[in-house]
C-alpha cells in the first residue's frame, strides 16, 4: 500500500482528504510493507499515522535491526503507533514436510529477533493452513503447527507482545479455535480479516464473530464482492461492515482496526467510506481516543 498524505494541501497526490476522513485516521492503523517505508516516512511522521509494518523473508534477511529501530523510533517520536505483520509467502506452520516447518520456524525466529528490538503492539501471522492441500490430514497439521506456535507464543509472552493469527484460506473458525484451546495463552489471539472471510470462507461473518470474539485482538478492513480478495475500499463490495461495528460495540471490545488498501485511491475511498458510516462513528465515539489494544 502506498501512502502520501500531505497535510499542507489536504490531499493524497491530488485526492482530497476531508476533516472527517482525517478523523478516521486517528482510530485506525494502515498496513504498509517495509520496502515502502523509506519512500513515505516523511509523510507518515508528519501526520502521526499508525502503521502495521509488513516484513517479508527478504527484509528479515537484508535489513538490520538498528535500521528498523531508528525508523520506528522516528515514527514514535511523532506519535505513530506500530504493529508488525510477519512473513507468510510459502510458509506453513503445520506442514507434513519437516523441512518446510524448519524454514517456517526460522523465519518466525528472525521475526521475533526484530520484534524484540522494536516492541510493536501486535505481531500478526498466518497459520499457513490451506484446505485444498491440508484438509485430509488436519489433525496432523494442527499437531505439527503446535510445535511452531507454542514456543513462538512463549517467547512473545516474555516480551509482553500479543500474537494474533489471521484467517486466510480457513473455511471456518475451527482450526483457530483448536489452536487456541491447545495453547491457552492470553498472549495469543485472533485477527479477523474481513476480506479473506468474505471471499475464501464458507462460513458467514456472524458465525465467525460469534465464535471468535473472545479472542479478537485485531480486524483487517477491506472490501470485496465475495468473488475474489480484491482489497476494495469499504463500501465498494458487499461486506456488512455495519454488522461488524455494531457487533464490536455490543460486545464492548476494542480490537486494533487495520486498513489494507492496495492503492492510494482505495485508501482514500476507505477513509471516506468509514467517515460516512454511522455504525463506525458510533463505535469509535464510544472508545477512548483511538485504536486501543484489546487484551494482552
Amino acid at each position: 500500500m502506498m501512502v502520501s498524505l500531505k497535510p499542507e494541501s489536504g490531499s493524497v497526490k491530488g485526492y482530497e482528504i476531508s476533516p472527517a476522513m482525517r478523523a478516521v485516521l486517528r482510530h485506525v492503523f494502515l498496513n504498509m510493507p517495509w520496502n515502502l517505508i523509506s519512500k513515505y516516512i516523511d509523510l507518515v511522521v508528519e501526520n502521526g499515522m499508525n502503521l502495521e509494518i509488513g516484513f517479508g523473508a527478504d527484509e528479515l534477511e537484508r535489513v538490520s535491526a538498528k535500521t528498523v529501530s531508528d525508523v520506528v523510533g522516528r515514527m514514535r517520536e511523532k506519535g505513530c503507533r506500530i504493529t508488525v505483520h510477519g512473513p507468510f509467502w510459502d510458509l506453513s506452520s503445520g506442514s507434513i514436510d519437516h523441512r518446510i516447518r524448519e524454514v517456517t520456524q526460522s523465519r518466525y525466529g528472525s521475526l521475533l529477533d526484530l520484534v524484540e528490538q522494536i516492541r510493536p503492539e501486535r505481531i500478526v501471522c498466518h497459520t499457513g493452513f490451506d484446505p485444498r492441500h491440508h484438509r485430509g490430514h488436519c489433525r496432523a497439521w494442527i499437531d505439527n503447527s503446535l510445535s511452531i506456535w507454542e514456543p513462538f507464543v512463549q517467547r512473545a509472552e516474555t516480551l509482553r507482545i500479543p500474537v494474533v493469527l489471521e484467517n486466510v484460506w480457513e473455511e471456518d473458525p475451527v482450526l483457530h479455535l483448536e489452536l487456541f484451546e491447545e495453547i491457552k495463552s492470553p498472549w495469543l489471539g485472533f485477527c479477523l480479516d474481513t476480506g479473506h472471510q468474505h471471499s475464501f470462507s464458507k462460513t458467514a461473518l456472524d458465525k465467525w464473530l460469534d465464535a471468535m470474539w473472545p479472542h479478537l485482538l485485531e480486524v483487517h478492513i477491506h472490501d470485496n464482492d465475495g468473488a475474489s480478495d480484491s482489497h476494495l475500499p469499504v463500501g465498494y463490495g458487499t461486506i456488512d461492515f455495519d454488522y461488524l461495528f455494531n457487533f464490536l460495540g455490543k460486545k464492548g471490545i476494542s480490537p486494533v482496526l487495520t486498513l489494507e488498501p492496495h492503492t492510494v485511491e482505495h485508501m482514500t475511498g476507505t477513509l471516506a467510506g468509514l467517515a460516512a458510516m454511522a455504525s463506525f462513528n458510533e463505535y469509535v465515539s464510544a472508545r477512548r481516543g483511538g485504536p486501543e489494544p484489546n487484551g494482552g
